[in-house]
């Protein structure tokens, strides 16, 4: 790890196993649970060493889980409410352009966010979809829809992920209460 002082925070869809690639689907709490549950089965001193799932070999059934249970709680609590989540994406995002050259190990990264209002973006009223292009040379590289929005209307900001490339937007917007 790079000594500049600054230490990368935990990442806490490693904990749960789960992906945090360049889509924009988001995850719900019935997934995240899922994960929590297999993580505490597969990393829980206890139920590790009797689980056959998990990767410790029977000379190394004394070996400690890779994450502890209070690591995968902390995990579950961020990612299962969606504005803590939110501003856990945010602090991975600022740490991944802190520490460039540190291996990635062929997880999506997000760099390169820009953000926009939802009026920045082209409107198409017959699929009731916003999109735009993204520097990596696609038209509609970028697309939201009203369920997208409105799984987000809580913290009115959702981040878009490139179609074509690994770049991310963040789009901010407004509920209208009327």
């Amino acid at each position: 790890m790079p000594s500049n002082g600054k230490t990368r925070p935990q990442d806490h869809y490693e904990v749960l196993h789960l992906s945090r690639s360049g889509d924009s689907r988001q995850l719900s709490k019935e997934e995240v649970k899922a994960a929590y549950h297999r993580a505490l089965l597969t990393h829980h001193p206890d139920k590790a060493r009797h689980n056959p799932t998990n990767n410790v070999g029977s000379e190394q059934s004394t070996a400690k889980p890779k994450f502890t249970v209070d690591q995968i709680v902390t995990a579950y609590q961020v990612l299962s409410d969606p504005s803590r989540r939110v501003e856990f994406n945010e602090q991975l995002i600022k740490s991944e352009r802190l520490q460039p050259t540190q291996k990635n190990e062929g997880k999506a990264t997000h760099i390169g966010v820009e953000t926009f209002d939802l009026d920045d973006l082209d409107h198409d009223e017959v699929n009731s979809t916003w999109f735009r292009g993204c520097r990596c040379g696609s038209e509609e590289s970028y697309v939201l829809n009203e369920d997208d929005l409105e799984k987000e209307s809580h913290s009115g900001e959702i981040y878009v992920g490139c179609k074509g490339c690994s770049l991310f937007i963040r789009v901010l917007f407004g509920v209208d209460e009327g």
